[in-house]
């Protein structure tokens, strides 16, 4: 508890989020076992915290979080805890209305364009104020008005408002990981003056990208008639300076990189190449959460023209999706499970050889790091087809694994890391001749070409790590 003595002295650390760093989940055996979440949030603010000292305050959504710590507080780590995770228990009326409905079928789709699939139901926005309202009352149990306060994301938009008219003098920053959308699309949510108001209450309120930046600061002019300096990325509002700046997030570059160097993620590289290269084979690796903004379908209708514009690849190039279901209880994704397998089994059964080569394999299923970090190792080529995407950490993940300097990176030119991913080569998922075209020149790169560009995004993930973006955001709002 060193580290949360020091910090009662002065300023601690409180983080929000929807989800949280830790949750208790029951093993096949029936034991419970308290395992940290993935995500790039969770990697780059526990260790924050544990050296800090202060708060972590999330939804408490393990299934036996409440058997475990019914108070809702669980030091971490347990046995020597070095800060307090603060568990908000939701009713399941709170997570159909807060979270499905209003987070994930209004908020996600609209700022993914994902028109057609957007819907806001005034129950559901009465779910998500009172939902926002109380993790404010955590925040102001579990702080003091010296501390500083970073909430997270499209689920807690409200926040940084509902807490600036509690306790003005709080330093709060809020960070927004998913694109802002423009200004004609924000208009199709009839709270978009309170989804705005909410964030201005932060000091400083990070996007992913400048052009996420600029977005915003068009939609504060247009919708609240206030200035807003493109230039600066000052908002001038109630008498105060709301700093919006871009924070692009990354990954634990030496975790990845230490994990596609381990003894058994090397050998498991190994042995995938040596199965491909004894059959002649090209290794693509497509990496996603099960969701219709990362381009999936697209990706298999671009593989399906692949073939038909380049029938020398048949029976040589191979794509392994790794599909991790996500948000089962939204009825988009339950039914995106299925087109995918479709799509899937349809590019199969037209190129396929019968009783050997399948040109996509398909796993529903998340693999850890160590798995990933071989795939990632072993692939000649690595896809990422998002139609829309804050930032993609994959496609990050994917060069820093590249130890050997074997693979090429497809990156679409949606995707938030192409801003910085510039020796990737672009694809733009909705145009599937020119993804088959790009597809066959990246298959066809020499490898001094390919070392020499995964070389320098590599160096650049060195200096820009997850560690450094919270750092950046902590010196910006502190």
């Amino acid at each position: 508890m060193a580290a949360q003595a020091d910090a009662a002295e002065g300023s601690r650390l409180v983080v929000v989020t929807n989800r949280e760093p830790y949750l208790h989940r029951a093993t096949k055996a029936g034991h419970t076992v308290l395992r940290r979440t993935p995500g790039g949030v969770v990697t780059a603010l526990d260790p924050v915290l544990r050296l800090r000292g202060g708060t972590w305050i999330a939804w408490g959504s393990g299934e036996r979080d409440w058997e475990e710590a019914p108070s809702g507080q669980l030091g971490i780590p347990p046995r020597d805890p070095e800060y307090v995770l603060q568990r908000i228990r939701l009713s399941p009326e709170e997570v159909e209305g807060y979270y499905v409905e209003y987070a994930n079928r209004g908020l996600w789709p609209l700022c993914h364009l994902a028109v057609e699939r957007v819907r806001f139901y005034r129950h559901a926005w009465t779910a998500y104020r009172r939902v926002n309202r109380r993790f404010v009352e955590a925040i102001l149990n579990g702080s003091r008005p010296e501390d500083t306060v970073w909430s997270h994301d499209y689920h807690l938009a409200l926040v940084p408002g509902l807490l600036r008219d509690r306790r003005p003098t709080q330093r709060i920053a809020h960070f927004w990981h998913i694109p802002w959308p423009p200004a004609t699309l924000l208009r199709l949510c009839p709270n978009r003056l309170d989804i705005l108001t909410g964030l201005l209450g932060a000091d400083v309120l990070g996007f992913q990208t400048e052009d996420d930046c600029r977005r915003f600061t068009d939609c504060v002019r247009q919708f609240l008639d206030i200035p807003a300096d493109d230039a600066t990325g000052i908002v001038q509002y109630q008498g105060r300076e709301v700093r919006v700046e871009s924070f692009p997030i990354s990954i634990d570059t030496s975790l990845v990189e230490a994990a596609a160097e381990a003894p058994s993620a090397a050998r498991l590289a190994r042995a995938i190449r040596r199965r491909l290269e004894r059959n002649h084979r090209i290794l693509g690796v497509a990496v996603d959460r099960l969701d219709y903004s990362k381009g999936i379908l697209p990706r298999l209708e671009a593989l399906d023209l692949f073939f038909q514009r380049h029938p020398h690849r048949r029976d040589q190039v191979m794509l392994l999706q790794v599909v991790a279901p996500s948000r089962g209880s939204v009825p988009d994704y339950a039914r995106l499970k299925g087109e995918v397998e479709r799509a899937a089994a349809q590019v199969n059964r037209r190129w396929g050889v019968e009783g050997g080569w399948q040109p996509v394999v398909t796993l529903l299923q998340p693999l850890d790091l160590r798995r990933l970090a071989a795939l990632y190792r072993a692939a000649d080529f690595f896809v990422v087809s998002s139609l829309v995407d804050g930032m993609n950490l994959v496609a990050k993940e994917f060069v820093a694994a590249q130890v050997d300097g074997r693979g090429v990176l497809l990156l679409s030119e949606l995707a938030g890391a192409m801003a910085e991913l510039d020796q990737a080569f672009p694809i733009n998922p909705l145009d599937p001749e020119g993804f088959a075209d790009t597809l066959e020149m990246a298959i066809r790169v020499p490898p001094d070409e390919r070392r020499a560009r995964i070389a320098t995004m590599r160096a650049h993930l060195q200096l820009h790590t997850v560690q450094e973006w919270a750092e950046n955001v902590l010196a910006a709002v502190e």
